[in-house]
């Protein structure tokens, strides 16, 4: 397969493979429990599981570990730990799913495999390399046979999702059911009981705070706190003291000279008539529009103008039209041949492309070329100073380590032998904010994991150009507050838990008087608030005043005059009558039944994606066809424990 991107780069694309299989064994195969020669050997110390002959190793684990923990280099390990054995089930689930693509006839070519990783990294660095493929792979501990069989496995899986995804119908029955959901509406009347109405109306007895006070302690502990000495280096403090030799800037420039090649580009703009979305019988009437205001352009009229007042392209419109510097591969192909062909002042004529119609004009044309050394030498400078300064910040930030670690109390001396900042915290608690570096999460789960007298890792934190590490000289333990320590704290509190219930108790009794017969004129004026109106609105929309239609999803299902509530919102309690409810209008729906049908259909595919994986794996397993080394998984999970 390296091979075949190699042949590409010489634009001879030359598929290198064939389809392996034609149809698996029959389905009375798959019936039988354990059929075929064996089950899978999950024998060695490495090996976690296996699928059919495919093996799941602790590499494998490793890998994924590292993928989804990358820049959290202090979460707890026992939180790593725990989350190994649904690694190891989604590693599972994944080779379950192109082992089934294969034995139902299902293959990704050596062609169309090219063709995807192609396209991921065009997408991902602009354009295709061979040298930017393999340093990305590399990085990410891989090796180019791993990667693609991964993607071979991940896009058998999703074809064998595909065939089964195109078996989910959606009657007209449901169709018409859903849009009737969706489209009915309803309008109320409220009233809103607010807690902060209920403040005064609290008792603050003291006995009773106090007594809140005593229930509700584990409110008012003092967190655990500690004292540290923070080492912090930068590698802006180094830079300007980095040296490089115009000679070794001639060298980067030559050893880099492919990523100073600039591509053709052309500065366009265009004006877009929408056909995306709107009916196709509109689809003469929007063009006759474009050419309209073609014929105008190419009478003199403004482009920016007619764009602002025209163009439907949301991201341009108002900048007239404007969509910048463009390169080959950032536009749907239409458009891009177009722009293209046509020379700087040049106007396009009608130009249909998935989105709708669009008149193109160019700005101004590069023709690709390579940036001299004069034109990046300031940037290279720049570059190679920054990674001279981040190799002396890192091996000051070592050698100051070593040195406090072993004699933390000349943390102060050491730390300015080496030109790095120290800053002296006490009192330092959990959500609180370090000089320089913040609430840097790696930074404060070093620090609080520490133990007493000793010196935290160095803790790089590369996208800020910083490093850190501390040294922790003292913890206070967290512990139960004194009541007078806290009792200023303890009385807001109880105060905003009383008014909320006094509010809900309220709105409560207001209810079942409204609910007996009473009018929500009459029980406004009785508690002091006012009646309000929301304009009808539908189950996929909001109340206004109150909120989320789906916290009223029982007003949907009651009549006129019937009340609802309370109802709880961010806002407060609410009692709402509904006043009015307007059916779907069904003469819509079949102009909307496509969108109904896709959107139900998209909801039972979210649902049935994972049942649809869970079985495949469950059929393999009771085919003795996916085995798990217990032994070897749980040795796993233990050492991220340790």
């Amino acid at each position: 397969m390296f091979n075949l991107f190699r042949s590409r780069e010489k634009s001879t694309r030359i598929m290198l493979g064939v389809i392996l299989g034609l149809v698996s064994l029959s389905m009375l195969w798959y019936l039988v429990p354990g059929g075929g020669m064996g089950g899978p050997s999950v024998s060695g110390q490495n090996v976690i599981a296996a699928v059919g002959d495919d093996k799941i190793t602790t590499t494998d684990v490793d890998r994924a570990v590292q993928n989804i923990t990358r820049g959290q280099a202090n979460l707890p390990k026992g939180i790593i730990a725990m989350y190994v054995p649904t690694i190891v089930d989604q590693l599972i689930a994944s080779k379950a799913m192109a082992y089934k693509a294969r034995e139902i006839g299902l293959r990704v070519s050596d062609q169309e495999l090219g063709d995807a990783i192609q396209a991921e990294f065009s997408q991902a660095f602009g354009k295709w390399d061979l040298n930017t493929y393999e340093q990305a792979l590399a990085a990410q501990g891989m090796t180019v046979p791993d990667f693609e069989q991964q993607r071979r496995e991940a896009i058998l899986g999703m074809r064998l999702e595909t065939l089964e995804m195109q078996s989910l119908v959606v009657s007209d029955q449901e169709a018409k059911a859903e849009y009737v959901r969706r489209n009915l509406k309803i309008g109320l009347q409220y009233i809103e009981f607010e807690s902060k109405d209920f403040t005064t109306k609290v008792n603050k007895d003291p006995a009773l705070v106090k007594a809140y006070f005593d229930k509700n302690r584990a409110l008012f502990r003092t967190p655990e706190k500690r004292d540290l000495e923070l080492i912090v280096g930068a590698t802006a403090d180094y830079v300007q003291s980095a040296q490089v030799s115009d000679a070794q800037l001639r060298q980067e420039y030559q050893d880099n000279i492919d990523s100073y090649r600039l591509p053709e580009r052309v500065k366009v703009r265009h004006i877009l008539i929408k056909t995306q979305g709107k009916p196709k019988e509109d689809a003469a009437k929007l063009k006759a529009k474009a050419e309209d205001l073609l014929k105008q352009l190419q009478h003199g009229a403004d482009f920016a103008e007619l764009a602002k007042k025209n163009s439907e392209d949301p991201g341009s419109a108002e900048k007239g039209g404007e969509l910048g510097w463009v390169v080959r591969g950032q536009m749907v192909p239409n458009f891009e041949k177009t722009t293209f062909s046509l020379k700087p002042g040049e106007l396009s004529g009608v130009v249909e492309t998935e989105y709708g119609y669009h008149i193109i004009q160019v700005e101004d044309k590069q023709p690709a070329r390579t940036q001299s050394f004069d034109d990046v030498k300031g940037q290279i400078l720049l570059d190679m100073k920054k990674q001279i300064a981040a190799e002396q910040l890192r091996k000051s930030m070592d050698a100051a380590h070593s040195e406090i670690s072993r004699t933390p109390a000349q943390a102060d001396a050491i730390a300015k032998k080496y030109g790095l900042k120290i800053f002296n915290v006490n009192g330092f608690a959990s959500g609180g904010s370090l000089p320089e570096v913040n609430t840097q999460p790696e930074v404060v789960n070093a620090i609080f994991s520490a133990p007493k007298g000793s010196v935290t890792d160095v803790q790089n934190m590369d996208n800020q150009g910083k490093a850190a590490f501390a040294v922790v000289t003292n913890i206070a333990p967290a512990r139960n507050a004194e009541y007078a320590d806290v009792q200023n704290d303890v009385l807001q509190k109880y105060t905003a838990a009383e008014s909320i219930r006094l509010s809900q108790e309220a709105a409560k009794a207001a209810a079942d008087k409204a609910r007996k017969g009473e009018s929500l004129e009459a029980l406004a004026k009785e508690y002091g608030v006012t009646v309000k109106t929301a304009p009808p609105f539908t189950i996929d929309g909001a109340a206004e005043g109150v909120g989320s239609a789906t916290m009223l999803a029982a007003a949907f299902k009651d009549n006129v005059g019937d009340i609802v509530g309370p109802v709880a919102a961010q806002a407060g309690e609410f009692v709402c009558k509904v006043t009015e409810k307007d059916p779907a209008d069904m003469s819509q729906f079949a102009k909307n039944r496509d969108g109904v049908v896709q959107s139900l259909a998209s909801q039972r595919q979210t649902v049935q994606q994972s049942l649809f994986r869970d079985s495949i794996v469950s059929e393999l397993k009771h085919r003795g066809k996916i085995k798990v080394n217990e032994a070897n998984l749980s040795r796993m999970v233990t050492q991220y424990q340790s």
